[in-house]
């Protein structure tokens, strides 16, 4: 009887540890609803508006499970500058020569959404605030 019971808990204890290891055990389940957030960086440009500036991912402090930035094509700006922006929220930004013409500093903006496991969809705004090279 000892041997039966002890063998028992073994298979038990072998069929956990099995599932533990694979990840079988565990819930990939993301409750987080998606939440694009607002965004804000600050750019020495060179020259303007010749030099395109690539920056880091604008999810960085988005919410949810799986983010993919849906608004993946070239975004005209506020001040008519280009943005592209990839899937994974990483951006170039495109300066517009009005921006340096006549000022020390100015600021643009533009807008991007993204779309979450949760199939939900959001919108956020990136301002971009920019020293220019001629003062």
């Amino acid at each position: 009887m000892r041997k039966i019971v002890f063998k028992t808990i073994c298979i038990f204890t072998l069929v956990f540890f099995v599932i533990s290891m694979t990840g079988a055990a565990c819930s990939n389940s993301c409750k987080t609803k998606t939440d694009a957030r607002n965004d804000s960086y600050s750019i020495n440009l060179k020259k303007c508006p010749k030099v395109t500036y690539c920056l880091n991912t604008v999810l960085k402090n988005d919410k949810g499970c799986n983010l993919k930035v849906i608004t993946t094509k070239t975004i005209t700006t506020k001040l008519g500058g280009k943005v592209t922006m990839y899937s994974n929220g990483k951006f170039c930004y495109k300066a517009p020569s009005t921006c340096c013409y006549k000022k020390c500093s100015c600021t643009d903006t533009f807008n991007y959404c993204v779309k979450g496991k949760d199939g939900r969809k959001d919108c956020a705004t990136v301002t971009l605030k920019l020293k220019c090279a001629t003062c």
